[in-house]
């Protein structure tokens, strides 16, 4: 009988916490953690949106255990933005970048047409469009996350194709 195991994962945050000598040590704070229904298994580290709320993503769970995109706020507000389908992505392993027209990129491991991965623009609100579904003769799986050039074009790469 197959188990159905949900990683807990949780954001901590760094804070500054003042000692009386002056001197200044991290200390963890957690601001919300994953149920398994939002999101599981948060692989890349967050990004600060321009509007202050960070921004990251989870390789599983979700509506279709395929992965979301989430938002949360340093007050501890986590917001699914997107539950991740597979035709429009699966399992985005690497983070976010915000780019400079103020929306968010990232690509996702599979899912797509052909199963071998996506890049994906999402906005604040939780708009997503798929720009691109590798098919393995360009590329296929990717790991790392996106760059945005002084063209204003997006750079990555893929594990494999």
């Amino acid at each position: 009988m197959l188990k159905d195991f949900r990683i807990l994962a949780a954001i901590v945050l760094l804070a500054l916490a003042g000692q009386s000598s002056g001197a200044q040590k991290l200390a963890p704070v957690i601001l919300g953690s994953f149920g398994g229904a939002d999101g599981s298994t948060p692989e890349a580290a967050l990004v600060e949106g321009s509007d202050s709320n960070f921004y990251g993503t989870t390789f599983s769970g979700g509506t279709n255990d395929d992965g979301t995109v989430f938002q949360i706020s340093s007050a501890g507000t986590l917001t699914a933005l997107h539950h991740f389908g597979g035709i429009d992505g699966a399992n985005p392993y690497a983070g976010l970048i915000q780019g400079s027209d103020g929306n968010f990129y990232g690509t996702t491991f599979s899912g797509g047409t052909s199963n071998t991965g996506t890049v994906f623009q999402i906005t604040a609100a939780g708009t997503l469009t798929t720009l691109h579904h590798f098919n393995g003769a360009d590329g296929a799986h990717p790991t790392a996350g996106l760059v945005q050039g002084s063209d204003s074009n997006f750079y990555g790469t893929t594990f494999s194709g």
